[in-house]
């Protein structure tokens, strides 16, 4: 028995390395559902919400609405999906609304609108 105990503890050692290199883990910081990140007061934001409301899309496609004027951490989530999406506020990519779809993101009222059409 004295014998098998290295084995067993290179065995243990070896299960325990594949489980921390192989567990999922959240890194990038990125929304996992849809969200939509809105300026309290941002008219282009109520544009959107307005659709949203008379349409009904949010009862056929969930989403999450996160405020970012005055939350800071939705602004910074948001500043995470600026970056994934390669926007920036030299190209005037970096405004609300904005809404993330979990691969790409739509930007403005108009863009937005356009995509939660093919929702309903």
């Amino acid at each position: 028995m004295k014998k098998a105990w290295p084995y067993i503890i290179t065995i243990a050692i070896i299960i325990l390395a594949a489980i921390i290199i192989f567990a999922p883990t959240k890194t990038s910081g990125l929304p996992t559902k849809p969200t939509m990140f809105v300026g309290e007061g941002c008219p282009h934001c109520k544009k959107v919400e307005d659709f949203v409301a008379s349409s009904g899309v949010d009862k056929k496609f969930s989403f999450d609405i996160k405020e970012v004027w005055y939350n800071q951490s939705n602004a910074l989530i948001m500043n995470k999906v600026w970056q994934h999406c390669g926007l920036n506020s030299a190209s005037g990519g970096m405004s609300v609304p904005l809404l993330w779809d979990g691969q790409v993101c739509y930007s403005g009222d108009e863009e937005i609108i356009s995509y939660l059409k093919t929702k309903l």
